[in-house]
């Protein structure tokens, strides 16, 4: 099941950001897999990405607020349930088994890095 069914659309959509902002912070070194297997709840996660050392250049305070705020956000939908991230076994399947971002038209999975949750 991707994220929650009972979800309205506008719900799915958010929770498709909450996924991609996974994926962008796994492929920036945000979060690793170890991390996401490591973790029991979101809120480590969101240490996890505060706590990440990014290779230089890669480095946004903007980026990574915006990675923790959509990691909360997904907490507070219930996508990022404790039970579902000790569950999870890499970032990709965090993403694509417990969010609504597998099933998002607008985009391929792999191919959508750009913007996430409001960052201001």
């Amino acid at each position: 099941m991707p994220g929650l069914t009972t979800y309205t659309a506008d719900n799915r959509q958010t929770s498709a950001l909450v996924g991609y902002a996974i994926l962008q912070a796994f492929v920036q070194g945000y979060l690793t897999n170890s991390n996401v297997t490591g973790a029991a709840t979101a809120d480590e996660l969101i240490a996890f990405v505060n706590a990440a050392v990014v290779s230089p250049g890669g480095e946004s305070f903007s980026q990574r607020n915006a990675i923790a705020r959509a990691l909360a956000v997904g907490k507070a939908l219930g996508d990022l349930s404790d039970a579902r991230v000790a569950a999870a076994t890499s970032a990709n399947d965090l993403a694509v088994t417990y969010t609504w971002v597998s099933s998002d038209p607008a985009a391929s999975v792999t191919g959508h890095l750009g913007p996430n949750l409001i960052t201001g």
